[in-house]
């Protein structure tokens, strides 16, 4: 297993779009029909909107169009202004919620946000930074093989010397622990932390669990196939999961079931401190092939994606388990789910009662799986935008101020990244509040005190190996051959 430093830019993105043809024997991949521009959204300043006192404090540009960070008790950046925001999360309503309540405070700084699917991100965001098309502010993550720091950081600019201006000189230690140093790449602050997200557990339709008189604890594998073989008698798919797509979702799975057999190898593997081409890699790629030979996972899940397609299958009702993580409790509440259910095909829905839950102990060993999670993605601003100011006046305001932040956790997706802010939890319109609120809150303090990270150390290429193995495991590869291809195709990052 070789070592980077820097990412292989034109390699990466090349790999990445040519993943899921490679993967799946040269076919091309029809079901995806989004648009690779992205979805547009954009929130028009307004006259009526209301400002507060810092509305109208920003720093000024000096004479040669380079911003005087520190000269503002506001924001620090400009009060009016264009800018434009990509990203693959978060989704559009809820940018739009964000826009929509940064323009109460700046009416005057129209924000366009345009959401990217997963897969289409890192090769959109190449060909636009090798044009000068980029965009002014852009997501950017821990690590992995869409928004990973290690992908994007270098067109970065470096947010340090704004946030010690904004915030004083202890400004790290308002974030929650970690979460700096997560964007943290080749000694820069390339963006600031929107908040934190854990992975590794399921999502449940506890109505279809309640209606076919399964228990909305499944602790281990056994369990769990009982429990499929009663939704399949019902016409119910069991558990939902797509591997189409060059994203990593589906490889969550693998590393759940590692944490049943081992808890410590996936990081250690990660690390280089083990190969990929171990026993315990070989046991859970076989656990995934005995999860498809026994109905658990659904013949479909070579032909579709996670996004749309799994998302859809919960939400409609058609399937009841689902992998995800934190970021979809934004569903639980009424008003989302409703729009999230009729996306997904639902006519006049009835919402349902959603709810995490723990992984069961795939090998049988003892090993319950625990969350992994870290800081889920910042905002970063283009090193090279026009519009830097407009650009940090809206970054800090929703990643630094209690106002910005309190939004941030009113969505439920992400565990705020400022300390000290938490939901509203008693107005957030969930549909089963009085089951949900206290299982939620339990959920995101496990969250925040997650073990392992999630994405920090998978390179673009670790991440790309793994999603190939779950594709080619569930076309009936060979373990022991995919997991010995897992370990010559891995690269490790580096421990900073």
């Amino acid at each position: 297993m070789r070592k980077i430093t820097r990412p292989l830019m034109a390699a990466l993105a090349a790999g990445a779009m040519a993943l899921t043809m490679a993967a799946c024997g040269g076919g091309e991949d029809k079901s995806d029909t989004k648009d690779t521009s992205g979805t547009e959204t954009t929130a028009d300043a307004g006259t009526d909107a209301g400002t507060d006192a810092g509305a109208d404090e920003g720093s000024d540009s000096t004479d040669d169009g380079t911003e005087d960070v520190g000269s503002d008790e506001g924001a620090g950046g400009a009060t009016a202004g264009e800018v434009t925001w990509w990203g693959w999360t978060p989704d559009t309503p809820v940018a739009e919620k964000y826009i929509a309540a940064f323009n109460e405070v700046y009416p005057d700084i129209k924000i366009t946000y345009v959401n990217y699917e997963n897969a289409d991100y890192a090769p959109t965001m190449q060909s636009a930074f090798q044009t000068g098309a980029g965009p002014d502010i852009f997501d950017v993550s821990a690590g992995g093989n869409v928004g990973g720091k290690q992908l994007w950081g270098e067109y970065a600019e470096d947010l340090a010397p704004y946030a010690e201006a904004f915030l004083g000189a202890d400004w790290k230690d308002q974030f929650a622990t970690g979460y700096v140093d997560q964007l943290t790449y080749e000694g820069a602050v390339v963006a600031l932390p929107l908040g934190g997200v854990a992975a590794d557990f399921f999502w449940i339709n506890k109505d279809l669990f309640e209606a076919n008189g399964v228990s909305t604890e499944l602790k281990t594998y056994d369990e769990l196939k009982a429990a499929c073989d009663t939704f399949a008698a019902a016409g119910v798919q069991c558990f939902t999961m797509g591997t189409n797509s060059t994203d990593t979702f589906s490889t969550e799975l693998l590393r759940t079931i590692m944490s049943s057999i081992q808890p410590d190898m996936y990081m250690k593997c990660l690390h280089g401190e083990e190969s990929w081409d171990n026993e315990v890699t070989i046991q859970a790629l076989q656990i995934v092939q005995q999860m498809q030979a026994d109905g658990i996972i659904s013949q479909d899940a070579t032909s579709i994606k996670q996004y749309p397609e799994s998302n859809n299958n919960f939400m409609s009702q058609k399937a009841a388990i689902v992998q995800m993580g934190t970021w979809y409790a934004q569903y639980a509440a009424e008003e989302s789910m409703l729009g999230s259910m009729e996306g997904a095909g639902v006519s006049n829905p009835t919402p349902f009662t959603m709810l995490p839950m723990v992984a069961p102990d795939f090998a049988g060993l003892g090993n319950v799986p625990e969350y992994v999670g870290e800081a889920d993605y910042g905002l970063a601003i283009n090193i090279d935008s026009p519009n830097k100011d407009a650009a940090w006046t809206f970054v800090s305001w929703l990643t630094a101020t209690q106002e910005g932040q309190q939004k941030v956790a009113n969505a439920i997706d992400l565990v705020p990244a400022l300390l000290g802010v938490s939901a509203d939890w008693d107005n957030l319109g969930l549909v089963s509040a009085d089951i949900q609120i206290p299982i939620f809150q339990q959920m995101f303090a496990d969250a925040a005190a997650a073990p392992e990270s999630r994405n920090l150390y998978i390179s673009a290429e670790t991440g790309n190996a793994q999603v190939i193995a779950m594709q080619q495991i569930l076309t009936g590869g060979d373990p022991a051959a995919i997991a010995a291809q897992m370990e010559a195709d891995s690269v490790d990052l580096p421990v900073e």
